[in-house]
């Protein structure tokens, strides 16, 4: 648990490393960089941070959690359901092209603070799609949705589409299992 001092040390860094993300970039953010407009020396920086991979990945964590809680429409069919829960988190980079590419990089850093932010990032989103699931759910249908949604980032982190469509990628593989959910994927 950090003190109040060191969570606002914490919070500097992080604004002051989403402010050097869109000034210089991925490739020319570094965590001395972020020190210095956060106002403090890089040794501080290097205590909360390891690397600017876990930086990123710090502030796609607290993005993600920042987010509105999903509030589907009971009535709505799953596929929907499902995709307006992973909404939020695909925009983010959908309106954010440098944390897009920055954080493409930093989460398959093999680091075990980077390990334990995705850790978090995948728990939530689980649980997201689980609350638009409803309390019924197949929990290997939420489990597709989230490994669909993963794919579908990769995707479009490589340039295949945008990060503006993920959602409609997912939207159309989740709709292969029908409108509850229970038929699995359908050819043809």
């Amino acid at each position: 648990m950090l003190s109040k001092r060191q969570a606002v040390t914490v919070d500097a860094l992080l604004s002051a490393g989403l402010e050097a993300l869109h000034e210089v970039g991925w490739e020319g953010l570094s965590l001395r960089d972020v020190a210095a407009r956060a106002g403090v020396t890089h040794t501080t920086a290097y205590n909360y941070f390891t690397s600017k991979e876990h930086l990123v990945a710090e502030i796609n964590w607290r993005l993600l959690e920042a987010l509105p809680e999903p509030e589907p429409a009971p009535d709505a069919p799953l596929a929907s359901r499902l995709t307006e829960a992973l909404r939020g988190a695909s925009q983010m980079f959908a309106d954010d092209h440098d944390l897009a590419d920055a954080v493409f990089a930093s989460m398959v850093a093999r680091d075990p603070d980077i390990t334990r932010l995705r850790d978090a990032i995948g728990t939530e989103l689980l649980r997201r799609l689980g609350v638009a699931a409803g309390p019924d759910h197949d929990p290997r249908v939420v489990w597709a949705a989230l490994v669909l949604y993963s794919g579908a980032m990769v995707q479009a982190g490589m340039g295949y589409f945008t990060f503006d469509e993920v959602v409609d990628q997912v939207a159309a593989l989740l709709e292969l299992w029908g409108p509850d959910g229970a038929a699995g994927p359908t050819v043809g």
